[in-house]
C-alpha cells in the first residue's frame, strides 16, 4: 500500500486579517506550509505528496519547489471553495486504485514524525484514523439563545488534529456520497466517514504543539516556538 499525503494549502486565512493566505506567510524565513511539507517529505513511510492550494498560488509553489529537496511532491492542484471540495480535488487527483491517504492542514506546521507514524501504523488495520488530544477544558453545548443545554463528560472528549488517515477507496466513497447529497460543509473528513457509517474511526495520540495557526496570537506563539528549538525537539 502506498501512503500518499495530501497537504491542504488552499485556505484564504480570512480570520487572520491578512491579504496573504496564512500558509504563505513566512516564519523564520520559511513559509508556513513548508514546515509540514518537510516533515512529510522526510518521513520514510510517505511515498507521494499532493499539495492542494489556492489557484492563484499554483505557479508560485511550482516555482518555489522546482529543484528543491521536496522530491515526493508529485502534484500541485487547485483547491475548491470549501475545505471539503479541496480534499475531494486532492483525493480524486490520485491515480492509484488502492492506497492510504493522509490529509493534513498546512496551517498546522508542527506536525511530528511520530504522529505520522502512528497514523500509518493504524491504517494497516483500520480504514479511518485521526490524531487527537484530550480536552483539558470543560465544554458547553449551547442553543441559539446562548443557553447551556449540555455539558459533555470531559474524559470522553478529544480535540481533533491532523493528519487524518484513510483507506483511499473509503475516503473516495465518502466524498462521492457527499457530492450526491450536495453536502459540502464538512470541516474534517472523519465527519463524512461517521455520517455515512463507512468505517470505525480509530484515534491515535496527537501532539500539544500541532496547533492550527488561525489568529495573529497563534503566529506570535509559533514564532516563539521556532526561536526556542528545545521546546519543539523535546
Amino acid at each position: 500500500m502506498k501512503n500518499i499525503a495530501i497537504i491542504l494549502a488552499s485556505g484564504t486565512g480570512s480570520r487572520l486579517g491578512n491579504k496573504t493566505p496564512k500558509q504563505f506567510i513566512k516564519l523564520n524565513n520559511k513559509y508556513i506550509f513548508e514546515y509540514s511539507l518537510k516533515t512529510f517529505n522526510n518521513h520514510i513511510n510517505i511515498d507521494e505528496i499532493v499539495i492542494v492550494c489556492h489557484p492563484e498560488y499554483i505557479e508560485f509553489i511550482k516555482d518555489y519547489l522546482r529543484n528543491s529537496e521536496y522530491t515526493k511532491v508529485k502534484r500541485i492542484i487547485a483547491g475548491g471553495n470549501t475545505r471539503q471540495e479541496s480534499v475531494s480535488n486532492g483525493v480524486f487527483s490520485i491515480s492509484h486504485e488502492e492506497g492510504n491517504v493522509l490529509i493534513h492542514d498546512s496551517a498546522r506546521p508542527f506536525v511530528t514524525t511520530d504522529m505520522i507514524s502512528r497514523v500509518v501504523e493504524e491504517l494497516s488495520i483500520y480504514n479511518a484514523v485521526s490524531t487527537v488530544m484530550p480536552a483539558t477544558d470543560t465544554i458547553f453545548e449551547i442553543n441559539e439563545s446562548s443557553y447551556v443545554t449540555k455539558i459533555p463528560t470531559r474524559k470522553d472528549l478529544r480535540i481533533v488534529q491532523t493528519p487524518q488517515g484513510f483507506n483511499l477507496n473509503t475516503i473516495r466513497k465518502a466524498h462521492l456520497m457527499a457530492q450526491k447529497d450536495n453536502q459540502n460543509l464538512a470541516t474534517d473528513d472523519c465527519s463524512l466517514i461517521l455520517y455515512y457509517n463507512l468505517s470505525e474511526i480509530k484515534t491515535v495520540e496527537g501532539d500539544d504543539l500541532c496547533f492550527k495557526i488561525t489568529t495573529n496570537k497563534d503566529l506570535i506563539f509559533a514564532e516563539s516556538l521556532l526561536n526556542n528549538s528545545s521546546i519543539l525537539n523535546s
